[in-house]
């Protein structure tokens, strides 16, 4: 892996956000790439303490007042963070509509990091943000969500349903990020009778995990994956999931059940997607 994109709003950077995109980009080896995102009319709120906002506004324009940003304090942040980490950084400004594109860019890019919360308006969103959702549904690259605090990898979860979609984004990950191959990895199936009964598909993906990885074992739990899923991870701690989109359609039906929106908000674990076109 060479290029990994982190998305960062140029008016609210996540820290959380920086620091796990440096760490991936160290195991790697790969370049950094900061995407900026600007909002010109954004408003930053003014603190109820009486302190001096972050970011000022600086311009007014006839019909209107227009926000400005310390774009450059913020881009600074960003490259002392990946010095620190030993990263090699790229920065990138964009005063375009967000969506589109970061839809664009990561046609160019290896992985792109996004914090399920981040969005480019004055407004507060549930998680996931409106952004988010699009970038997951859309993405050109594989999409890495990253967690709120910093956590130490120790085991990757292969999220499987015997799908080309689930098989695609293990091998994605797996040679995206090969470094983690000393990690333990589990193959995670929810089906309807819990029961964890091999056939021909399964003894050849778990050969070909065995291949990849020092530890692999198997689980499979009873239910719905929707549930079941959110049940398995919750208040769980050092582990990366891995999972298809299982189509782009039912993506988007995924993210409309409130149980897997509670799902990003409850867990605060990094989720790798990615989708596969057939």
């Amino acid at each position: 892996m060479e290029k990994i994109i982190v998305v960062l709003s140029a008016h609210k950077p996540d820290i959380a956000s920086i620091d796990f995109a440096c760490r991936i980009a160290a195991l790697t080896g790969s370049k950094l790439t900061g995407l900026f995102v600007e909002n010109l009319y954004y408003h930053s709120p003014v603190s109820s303490m009486g302190e001096k906002p972050y970011f000022q506004a600086v311009q007014q324009e006839e019909g209107g007042s227009v926000v400005t940003t310390d774009t450059d304090q913020v881009v600074r942040l960003f490259v002392a963070e990946c010095s620190l980490h030993q990263v090699a950084a790229e920065t990138y400004i964009d005063k375009g509509e967000p969506i589109q594109e970061v839809i664009y860019e990561s046609r160019f890019a290896d992985l792109l990091i996004v914090d399920p919360k981040i969005n480019f308006y004055d407004r507060v969103e549930q998680l996931p943000s409106h952004f988010t959702k699009e970038i997951l549904s859309s993405a050109e690259c594989p999409v890495l969500l990253a967690p709120d605090k910093s956590i130490d990898i120790e085991e990757i979860v292969f999220c499987y349903d015997g799908s080309p979609s689930s098989v695609f984004a293990l091998k994605q990950f797996t040679y995206l990020l090969p470094q983690l191959k000393n990690k333990k990895a589990i193959l995670l199936e929810v089906n309807s009778s819990g029961k964890e009964e091999f056939n021909e598909d399964h003894r050849r993906i778990m050969n070909w995990l065995r291949a990849h990885y020092e530890s692999v074992s198997y689980q499979g739990l009873k239910g719905t994956a929707k549930d079941e899923l959110f049940i398995w991870f919750f208040m769980k701690t050092n582990k990366l999931a891995v999972m298809g989109s299982y189509g782009r359609t039912a993506l988007s039906k995924f993210f409309k059940h409130s149980t897997a929106d509670t799902l990003i908000r409850t867990i605060d674990l990094p989720i790798f997607i990615t989708h596969y076109n057939h």
